[in-house]
């Protein structure tokens, strides 16, 4: 688990950042006569987030000593390791299991912007935050944690599968208890019954982190508000003798004690302590007391879950003589290991699937992502891989899934939350940049989107933003088809912005440039990773002079038309500061005067990134290149090159013209860890830019420009952050401090587009 005090430092940090089912197996009602004279042994294992992991070492240690447990009684992460061993597995693969957990795909979902649908990567990237919120009856509501559990869920009924349909925790190969704190009442739940993946997630809920569970009713969160180490439980459960296992947080120094955020912190870590205890102070001298201390790794560091195993393992033998007491004869703990040890499922042929829960989304497309029908043979492995593909749908709260009915051929029961803060989602970003070419720009504003207007997943979308570029737009995408392969997108758009035009290098005049345009788009999306659509567009654009250089045109109200052609292919990990993948985008636009163009000519642009891992580090590169097909184009189209993304050391929005090509190479050297499992890193590194522009607004020619940057960035709490200096062959220099969301540079290559 991840008690409320580390939960408080960890939410606090980021705040200061600115930042499987086998049928059910007898189970003999423990009985100290029966067993002579060896005493019921309860373990009781206590809450304590990435630090729990300990538990595993404890664990190893009584296996070898040759310890049988009657009883296993867990909160929080004790509940997800005191869980998984009642629920058959043996010490071994409990510690196999355990190490293989991927904790950024657990928590912080890596890997799942792969499986989005294609719609939803280009829809409205926010960049600045992860958060969504809701309206409804005109209220604007969250969703009941920062945290989306699903991946968690997954990863608990993955490691308890072999004991899933087990709903009697007194009839598991070992017997258990999960604890639990009502969240209405402040009373302990012991939770003895019913689906055991649910009751040990239930256990983990830490307010305001991770959404309570309701159980029969009763809103559950984080067991170790009221009972960290359940000594008592244990007792209740079975226990002649109990050994518990506490995971203290180490008390804070005076110094420490002067910030605001460890006060805050440590007050729960009090009030947690306090029950903690009083349940320690009941052990007798027959119990033994294992508090393991684990020194610099924190309750959020499940980065360092592995090194966790070991301390546990040595708190434990230094406890070795008081264990020994209760060792049993190597031909009864082999007897013993033999009754509760379960093997794993295996492969097995669906007799069907059932969708429970959908109340908006389509059920037929939901099978179509699931990928599972009738005779389909799986593992527990690939049911939860592609029940991940269901929810990156990004349409459900929770995905869960039950194999039920008969072991070998069972029906896959898929139970489905729809969002409960949809259908009508909002999302908020910021973004700010400053610059020594004395543009300070920023950008703040919001997404909206409604999703399932009918069944075949229509989605009203709207977008509204301000700062440097204004910008509203409000689109109807709509499937055609099922799968949602075909789709057509009408939609409207009004924009404005203040750019400045330069002449060698000198800004001379500042545009307001204006535009309100219509379109219809009809698309073909391929998997979920390229898109391709063709469209009409007609409206007007505005181009009016600022600062007086006569010598460039303005234009009022001038018509605007044509046809477009588009492709966008992104395999990236993730939108910004991607550490692998491949980004594509190809841009044609043809002025038609019978579209309101008020005259011809054509254009076609296109830029290609790729993400190379090495090692911790990563290398981009990158080539981009537009034309304008021998016509003329007018100046709210030309291409644009100038700016921290397109080239480096150049105002934005410098070079303005009719053709251009540019080329990138960037080595970016991991230099610091905000936090490991959400992927906030920082990168020091250097990029080198080429490129060249032709037909220029200010009429010059020049040899290609090339620019050197060292860039200091990185994947933060708040957003993207870049610190960058560059220097270009003619002798321009910037230097550009960026958060959040990227400012709009009106190039290809701009991250948002």
């Amino acid at each position: 688990m991840i008690p409320g005090s580390t939960i408080a430092r960890w939410c606090c940090a980021w705040l200061a950042l600115a930042s499987a089912a086998g049928g059910a197996t007898a189970h003999a009602e423990p009985d100290s006569a029966a067993q002579g004279a060896r005493p019921r042994i309860g373990l009781v294992l206590g809450g304590g987030g990435a630090k729990g992991a300990a538990h595993v070492g404890v664990i190893r240690v009584l296996d070898e000593l040759r310890i049988p447990i009657d009883c296993v009684v867990g909160t929080s992460m004790g509940a997800l390791i005191g869980g998984t061993y009642a629920s058959g597995m043996t010490a071994e693969e409990l510690e196999t299991a355990i190490r293989s957990i991927s904790w950024q795909g657990a928590l912080a979902f890596e890997g799942k912007r792969e499986k989005l649908p294609m719609r939803r990567k280009l829809a409205g990237v926010t960049y600045s935050n992860t958060l969504e919120f809701g309206v409804k009856g005109g209220r604007i509501t969250a969703p009941a944690g920062f945290i989306n559990t699903q991946n968690i869920e997954q990863t608990i009924q993955y490691l308890v599968a072999r004991s899933r349909g087990i709903t009697d925790f007194d009839r598991l190969p070992i017997r258990f208890r999960a604890v639990a704190t009502d969240m209405q009442s402040g009373e302990i739940a012991v939770l003895s019954e019913g689906d055991l993946a649910r009751a040990m997630r239930a256990s983990m809920s830490v307010p305001g982190v991770f959404a309570p569970v309701t159980i029969d009713g009763h809103i559950l969160g984080d067991g170790g508000l009221s009972r960290n180490v359940p000594v008592d439980i244990a007792r209740e459960t079975c226990a002649d003798v109990v050994i518990a296992v506490a995971l203290p947080n180490p008390v804070p120094t005076p110094e420490e004690m002067q910030s605001p955020i460890t006060m805050m912190s440590r007050t729960i870590d009090v009030l947690v302590g306090a029950n903690e205890k009083q349940q320690l102070d009941t052990l007798g001298p027959d119990d033994v007391k294992i508090v393991v201390q684990t020194s610099e790794i924190g309750s959020a560091s499940f980065d360092k879950v592995n090194d966790a195993i070991p301390v546990g393992r040595a708190a434990a033998l230094e406890h070795r003589a008081e264990l020994a007491r209760y060792s049993v004869p190597e031909a009864e703990y082999l007897a013993w290991r033999g009754s509760v040890a379960r093997t794993s499922r295996g492969e097995v042929q669906l007799a069907g699937v059932t969708i429970n829960g959908l109340e908006r989304v389509n059920p037929a497309y939901v099978l179509d992502r699931l990928n599972l029908e009738s005779g389909s043979i799986v593992d527990e492995a690939a049911v939860a891989r592609h029940v991940n593909d269901v929810f990156a749908l990004s349409d459900f709260e929770t995905a869960t899934y039950v194999l039920s009915g008969d072991p070998g051929r069972p029906r896959l029961d898929l139970a489905l939350t729809e969002k409960s803060w949809g259908p009508n989602i909002l999302r908020f970003d910021v973004g700010l940049y400053m610059g020594t070419d004395t543009n300070t720009a920023f950008t703040i504003g919001g997404d909206y989107l409604r999703t399932w207007i009918n069944n075949r997943g229509g989605e009203l979308h709207g977008a509204l933003r301000f700062g440097r570029t204004s910008r509203f737009d409000a689109s109807l995408y709509q499937p055609i088809d099922t799968p949602q392969a075909w789709f057509v997108e009408p939609g409207v758009t009004a924009q404005r912005s203040i750019e400045d035009i330069y002449a060698d290098g000198e800004a001379v005049t500042r545009y307001e440039f204006k535009q309100a345009t219509g379109y219809f788009d009809i698309g073909r999306v391929f998997g979920t990773r390229s898109e391709l659509r063709a469209g009409i567009r007609a409206g007007s654009q505005w181009a009016k002079r600022q600062i007086a250089f006569t010598d460039l045109p303005e234009i009022n109200g001038e018509g605007y038309g044509g046809v477009s052609l588009s492709y966008t292919y992104d395999s990236r990990d993730r939108d910004a500061l991607a550490s692998k993948g491949v980004l594509t985008r190809i841009r044609y636009f043809r002025g038609e005067e019978n579209l309101g163009a008020i005259g011809h000519y054509e254009l076609i642009e296109g830029t290609a990134t790729i993400a190379v891992p090495v090692r911790r580090n990563v290398a981009y590169l990158r080539a981009s290149g537009g034309s304008s097909l021998d016509t003329l184009l007018p100046v709210y189209d030309m291409f644009t090159l100038g700016g921290p993304i397109s080239m480096p050391g150049l105002n934005l929005g410098e070079l303005r013209g009719n053709s251009y090509w540019s080329a990138q190479a960037s080595y970016l050297q991991k230099v610091a860890d905000i936090s490991v499992v959400f992927g906030h890193s920082l990168y020091m590194g250097l990029t080198l830019t080429a490129a060249d522009m032709s037909g220029r607004i200010d009429f010059l020619y020049e040899e290609p420009i090339y620019s050197g940057a060292i860039v200091l960035g990185g994947r933060t709490p708040l957003g993207p952050l870049t610190l960058s200096l560059a220097l270009t062959s003619q002798n321009e220099w910037q230097f550009v401090f960026g958060l959040g969301r990227p400012i709009e540079e009106r190039a290809i290559t701009d991250p948002v587009w």
